[in-house]
Order: C-alpha cells, then structure tokens, then sequence
C-alpha cells in the first residue's frame, strides 16, 4: 500500500508541470487512465491522459483500486465491463460543462473495462489491465461504448488509440438535450440526452451492434440502463424478486446487489434504478464497491444515513455493511443475490432458497434474507410470460423490453392518483426563497382522501376489499414521506419550469430536438 500511494504521489507531482490543454474534453470526460496489477504493490497507474489531469492522491488510489475486481476468477476470458463512482476529492479539477446536462461537480463516474491475459512470465500467470474513463457525467452506456471501440483492436493500453480519442472528443461541441452526431474512431455515433435522468424511455434499449435500414447504428441513449435483463434474469435468485426490489425501489430503501462479478453487479444496479422511472431513485447509487471505498456516503464510517443501491461481490463486504446497519439502527437493507445455477430459476422463494446462496462463500454470522411485507399484488400473467421465455431461451432479446414497458406502466398507474390530486388540487403559485417552485399546500391527508374516492388502477395485495385498501393507503402514506416522493417532485417541477420558459429546445448543434417519451 506505502509503495503504490508514493507512485501516486510522484505521478501527481509530475503532472502539474504539463502546460494545461483545452476545456473541450473536459465538457464531456476528465481523462483516461490506464491501471495496471502489479503483484507486488497491488493496483497502480501505468497511463493518465491527458497527462496534465490534476487527479488528487486520494482520488488516484480510489481509482485504482475500484478498477479491479476483488474476486479473481482464472477463467474469465472476456473482457468485464463495469462502472462505478467516487467521490470528486480533487480540488483542482472543476466541473465545466457550460449547457444542460451540466453533470457533478461533486461526483466522478468510473467507466471501465478490464481485461485478463495470461502471460507466463508474470508472477501469478496473467496480466492484468483497466481502461478506465474518468467523467463528471453518469453515461455509462455509451461511454463504456466508446471504451469498447477503443479497446476492439486488442489493446488496452494503447496510448495512441488513448490520444486519438480525446483529439476527436476535442472537436465535439458540449453535450446538450437532444441528439447529437459524434465522430469516433472512424464511425459515426448517435447520442441522445434527455432532459433528466430519470425521463421515460418507454421501455427502449439501443441494440447495438445492429445496424439499422439506413446503414447506420441505433442511437445511444445517455441514461439507458447498462445492462440488459435477458442477462441479469438468469441470475435471479426467482422471478417474485422483481416485485420484492420493485416495491422497495419506490419507497427509497436500502439495496445490495451482491454477485460474483463487478460488471453483472453494476449491471444489476443501473437495471434496478431504471426499473421506477420516472421516479429518481433519491438514495446514493453506487455501482460497485471495494473494501478500499470510501463508504461514508451512504451512512458507513461517520457518514450521514441515507438510503443507498450499492454492487458488491465481497461477501465480507456484505457482512460490514449488514453489521453497520444494524448498529446504527437502521432498517436491514434488501440483498438481492444474484448467482448463476444450473436449475431453472423459480417463480417463488423457496425456504431453503439461503442455500442457493452458498456458492459466494459465505462467512459466519449473516443471517439468510427475510422478505418483507409486501402492497402489490403480482400480475401472474407477466410472470408467467417472463417464464416461458426464461424456459425456452433464456438470452431472449424480448425479455428486457417486456420487463421494462411492464414496471413502466405500473409506475404510470401508481402517478396517475398523484398527478390527478396535484392537477386539481394543489396550487404552484409558490416560490421558496432559493426560487424553487413547490406546491405549498400539498396536504397528505387531503391526498389519501382524494385516493380514497377516485381509486388507482394499481391492483393491490388482500383476501377483502378492506384490505386491499388499507395495502394501497399504506404504500401512497410511505411514498409521501419518502424522499423518492420529493425528488419526483422537484424533478416535475423542474421540468415544467424549463418546459415554460422553453429551455427544454434543443440548441443549434442539435440535430433534432429531444423528445418527450411518456408522462411524468
């Protein structure tokens, strides 16, 4: 650890020396860099361009070692793919990005692939490396795709390929909403932005590499999830999760997603985040995590409680984070395992389904996963659907359009009260003292009245009527206090300010303007 922090240090010190270049880059990415696994000293960094970046020490060494997976798997022979955040600790790196999206000036989103090479001259038999992309904006569909265009020739740590990159990137105008047409590596690239991450995609997921009728490549939708369900439901410990994770999702709890690798981790996240829209999860979004992260941010070591989505694949990371919940007082966090097998994945949960969980190596002292009360009731007919293909073909390219339209329609039925009791009911001529727009008189209690009278279409879990909606006041009362209900809120709000004033255009470097896709 001594040796790689002084390397880091040294590398910090040099870099200060180069004359800065251009802020073009910087609108979109900060640098890549290139780490390498050094036997002896662990992660450290071989490559950082542009090589005048201003990285802090701290933020070097969290790089490093969040680049790497923990669990070192000797087969793994195709390249990982993941993506993960840290905190922006260097001070002398400031977020310029002068349109919307303007991105974080507080978080730096990791966007990496890793690569495993056997090489019998090396202590451990394999050379080990990550490219990674350094950026102040959470696209990591299509920034990993630019990674893999980078890396296609074979080499991961190409400085030419390293430079051609960012000179190309230097010619893009600043990302803005709406689509835009980047040249990159010899091809033409469509990205769309929509006005916020948690807008509607109506269930639409590029399908790169396929090429569309007019010869060219389907757009990239900047906050698309990373990951496809096709993928992700083969490792599902039973498809009754779905709705288990659904729920806990729109009330903001606390979620791990615990898998063997770090890109079906991080995978599994940025599907689950995905799986409310339009509702921005309001918790702290972590990809993937190390036990070299810093963990403050979602309550951990001195850190503030809140709720968080985290990726791991440390089972002991697990048994921390579990530990310091319960310390602290906080309600268990949900731990979505996600592992392969070779049975066929369950419609329910079984009791013995804790020992399905056995191939991470479990350490001593974590209790097997408890369900918790659940509002709504399954629609046995998705579930079904989503079995029989599971069945018949379990990579079935339909499964991740028929999971996403099917949480999307049921996230509009559970707006629709919300939106119906804020259009009669509520007034927004209101303006805080910072300028933000809120309904000043959104009453609970007047809501649950008006949800009482009009109903929800949303089907609720009970044998009576009085059941089904004591299930249905009891979740709209925990979404009200939740704070998804505040950031949905401040996001429509948001929205229809900009909506007004017409910011929402698209600027002249746009090729077509952004498209609204569903209600909010």
């Amino acid at each position: 650890m001594e040796k790689l922090k002084n390397k880091l240090l040294q590398h910090h010190r040099r870099s200060r020396q180069v004359t800065p270049t251009p802020n073009n880059f910087r609108q979109w990415a900060v640098a890549f860099i290139v780490c390498n696994f050094n036997v002896d000293v662990g992660p450290e960094i071989e490559i950082v361009y542009p090589p005048n970046t201003q990285f802090s020490t701290s933020d070097l060494s969290a790089i490093c070692f969040n680049s790497f997976p923990e669990r070192q798997d000797t087969e793994t022979a195709a390249d990982l793919t993941f993506h993960f955040t840290i905190p922006n600790n260097s001070p002398d790196i400031s977020l310029d990005s002068p349109c919307s999206p303007h991105g974080s000036a507080t978080e730096f989103y990791g966007n990496a692939v890793f690569r495993q090479e056997y090489d019998h001259s090396m202590k451990r038999s394999f050379n080990q490396r990550t490219l990674v992309m350094i950026t102040t904006h959470e696209f990591p569909a299509f920034f990993i795709h630019l990674l893999k265009e980078m890396t296609s020739s074979g080499v991961i740590s190409d400085p030419t390929a390293l430079e051609t990159a960012h000179n190309q990137m230097l010619t893009w105008a600043p990302p803005s909403l709406g689509k835009h047409e980047l040249p990159f590596m010899g091809s033409m690239l469509t990205l769309e932005i929509t006005p916020h991450p948690a807008f509607p995609l109506q269930g639409l997921v590029s399908t790169r590499p396929t090429i569309s009728a007019t010869g060219r490549a389907p757009s990239i939708y900047a906050y698309e999830p990373l990951g496809t369900w096709e993928n992700i439901m083969q490792f599902m410990p039973c498809l009754s999760d779905l709705d288990v994770v659904y729920e806990k999702l729109l009330l903001c709890e606390s979620i791990i997603v615990l898998a063997k690798s770090p890109q079906l981790c991080s995978e599994g996240v940025s599907a689950l985040v995905d799986l409310i829209r339009p509702i921005p999860y309001a918790g702290e979004v972590k990809p993937y995590m190390t036990m070299q992260s810093e963990f403050r941010s979602i309550g951990i070591d001195g850190g503030t409680p809140r709720p968080f989505i985290i990726g791991i694949t440390n089972p002991f990371l697990l048994k921390r984070v579990l530990g310091a919940s319960e310390t602290s007082n906080r309600s268990k966090p949900h731990v979505l395992y996600l592992h392969a097998s070779e049975d066929p994945v369950p419609i329910k949960r079984h009791r013995s389904m804790h020992h399905r969980n056995q191939s991470f190596d479990m350490p001593g002292g974590i209790d097997s996963q408890t369900v918790s009360k659940r509002f709504v009731k399954s629609d046995r007919t998705f579930v079904q659907t989503v079995d029989t293909l599971l069945r018949s073909s379990p990579a079935n390219h339909e499964l991740s359009s028929l999971i996403r339209r099917h949480y999307a329609e049921l996230t509009a039925q559970y707006l629709a009260p919300v939106n119906r009791y804020l259009a009669t009911s509520a007034s927004t001529n209101f303006t805080s003292p910072g300028g933000d727009y809120r309904y000043a008189n959104f009453s609970e209690a007047d809501f649950l009245y008006s949800l009482s009278k009009h109903g929800s279409s949303m089907k609720f879990r009970g044998q009576s009527p009085m059941q089904r909606h004591k299930a249905r006041d009891n979740l709209y009362e925990s979404f009200c206090r939740s704070p998804n209900f505040y950031s949905w809120l401040d996001m429509k709000l948001g929205l229809e300010k900009e909506a007004s004033a017409g910011l929402l255009s698209a600027t002249p470097v746009q090729a077509s303007p952004a498209q609204s896709t569903g209600s909010l």
